[in-house]
């Protein structure tokens, strides 16, 4: 069997979720002895680097008659045409919503993966740049498709027409799982800090979350919220802080290795993960892998995915986001269990069950 991917997450992110959920499948499915082929000419993609995969060619924004990043764009999009047109390959797996290769199959099946409802849920255009009539089309003509939680395929089910039947529930795992830190690993962090990790924007809840616990900080002077990932803080941001009377207490952490944040997971007093909604949230297994407590949305597919391996509070009731916290901090026994459960619920999800389910999903269709 060979599975043919495309180039539409790996040409638009450098990091993320999407990029890294393919990638841990393709290198997993490769394990197995599965024939993978990405089609990805230029790439820079930090996943790829190292991966048996392929490496493909970096690239460098230079000035010409067209902005870099469009060139690469149409670049690869063209290579997955010709590969499509070739049609070696029993299963194509694109890797976001653009449909250009609807007219290039040629009776080949394809497999839809749906990460999330994030755009219909929240009216949020600018994820991405299809259509709700282009996406039921896609929805419409995959052969099957993924959902990465039960919050998901409920979520897919309330805004598309799909029977039940054609989603299957596939679960994503985190390449934490296995990782250990090089001998004498260190990186300079706050002695004491609560950890977050990745984007602030809209349905993140960041502001929300920083404002509910500016007490809580204010309390204890010698304990930072460290921002890991996510870009700099913006001038809205600044802002906020600075009228908290926190800059000296919520930091932004800029890393470029899973070693980095590994320990910084490993050595935070907690992960925080305030968001409002999520698909399926890899951070919770990555801060499971790493020993670090988890303190969560009670919202969406939280309690799906950590079940009692998280203390919960309400992310629109500042007061008990504010008491979760505090308490976090000050229960050390509290600690000590969410990350006994959290190893034992993190053993749940594997990238070899991950890869195993999908790829019997493909061999559903042939």
């Amino acid at each position: 069997m060979k599975i043919l991917y495309d180039h539409q997450a790996f040409t638009g992110q450098r990091y993320g979720g999407v990029a890294r959920y393919f990638h841990d499948l393709m290198e997993s499915l490769v394990d197995m002895g599965v024939g993978v082929k990405l089609s990805l000419p230029f790439s820079n993609n930090e996943y790829l680097k190292n991966s048996s995969v392929r490496r493909p060619n970096e690239f460098r924004h230079i000035f010409g008659f067209m902005p870099t990043n469009m060139l690469v764009s149409r670049t690869n999009r063209l290579n997955s045409i010709v590969q499509l047109q070739k049609g070696q390959f029993d299963v194509f797996h694109p890797t976001f919503f653009h449909n250009y290769y609807l007219n290039h199959l040629k009776k080949k099946p394809f497999v839809l993966t749906y990460h999330d409802c994030i755009k219909e849920r929240f009216n949020l255009n600018h994820i991405d740049n299809a259509s709700h009539a282009q996406k039921q089309e896609l929805l419409n003509k995959a052969a099957k498709i993924i959902a990465i939680s039960e919050n998901t395929k409920a979520d897919l089910l309330e805004f598309y027409q799909i029977k039940p039947e054609k989603i299957e529930v596939i679960y994503h795992s985190s390449s934490f799982r296995n990782h250990q830190l090089p001998v004498g690993f260190q990186v300079k962090t706050p002695e004491k800090y609560l950890l977050y990790v990745g984007a602030r924007n809209d349905y993140k809840n960041f502001t929300g979350f920083v404002t509910s616990i500016a007490s809580v900080l204010h309390q204890y002077p010698d304990i930072q919220l460290l921002c890991a990932g996510g870009g700099d803080f913006n001038k809205t941001e600044h802002e906020l802080i600075d009228s908290l009377n926190l800059q000296t207490q919520v930091k932004h952490f800029h890393f470029q290795s899973d070693d980095t944040l590994f320990y910084l997971y490993q050595n935070a007093i907690a992960f925080v993960y305030p968001s409002l909604y999520e698909g399926f949230g890899i951070p919770i297994l990555e801060a499971f892998a790493c020993g670090c407590p988890v303190v969560l949305s009670n919202t969406s597919c939280f309690p799906e995915v950590a079940q009692d391996a998280a203390l919960y509070f309400n992310p629109n009731d500042k007061e008990d986001i504010a008491d979760k916290i505090t308490q976090i901090i000050e229960d050390k026994f509290l600690r000590k269990s969410l990350i006994e459960k959290g190893f034992n619920r993190q053993q749940n999800f594997s990238a070899e069950k991950t890869a195993t389910q999908t790829l019997n999903v493909y061999k559903s269709i042939l």
